[in-house]
């Protein structure tokens, strides 16, 4: 009886170990994937001109550019 439970014992924490490596890979993947997709709808909108990039402040932006006459960042001459 009591090598019944050691084995059952053993097999329930494969079964633990096993599928907390399989959270742990899936959870990965998961994150891989929504990276690739966040980057490439970016480059998609940078491309179709509805977000660009601001140097100035680091971040991303939608919208048109702003036009050089209208900028919010004035240039000193």
């Amino acid at each position: 009886m009591t090598n019944l439970l050691e084995s059952m014992r053993e097999q329930l924490l494969q079964f633990g170990v096993v599928g907390a490596f399989g959270a742990l890979c899936f959870g990965c993947g998961y994150l891989i994937a929504f990276i690739v997709t966040r980057d490439g709808f970016r480059h998609e909108m940078i491309k179709r001109r509805r977000a660009h990039y601001d140097w100035q402040t680091g971040k991303f932006e939608w919208g048109e550019p702003p036009k050089k006459e209208e900028s919010r960042y004035p240039v000193e001459r």
